[in-house]
């Protein structure tokens, strides 16, 4: 109940953002990139010449043109962390769906053979 009287509702700008971010990582050539000391976030698509830097609560979008950085709220910072994180886990998943498809295959036949 608290939750909905007090939910951050992001700025015109903020949304603008958010929104970027969300198309960018939507786009199948959008690459991520996080590092883990600094923890800063990179998203980078070279097909679109955009490339988005995320850290300390602030946002810098840069292209071959222009370069935008600005200061966050940090529940707004922490809206667009989650959609990224979302990804990159929906990325891992993946990639271990991949990777041990050999595995899964060899249990089936063991199970099947039974």
């Amino acid at each position: 109940m608290f939750k909905r009287f007090f939910k951050y509702t992001p700025t015109q700008q903020e949304q603008q953002f958010i929104d970027i971010v969300n198309k960018l990582l939507l786009h199948p050539k959008t690459s991520l990139r996080m590092t883990p000391l600094t923890d800063k976030y990179f998203l980078i698509n070279e097909q679109k010449h955009y490339y988005v830097l995320l850290k300390n609560n602030g946002i810098q979008i840069t292209n071959s043109k222009f370069s935008f950085a600005k200061s966050l709220h940090p529940k707004a910072y922490d809206m667009i962390i989650e959609s990224i994180n979302t990804r990159m886990e929906e990325d891992r998943q993946a990639l271990e769906d991949k990777l041990f498809v050999k595995e899964t295959n060899m249990l089936e036949k063991v199970l099947n053979s039974l």
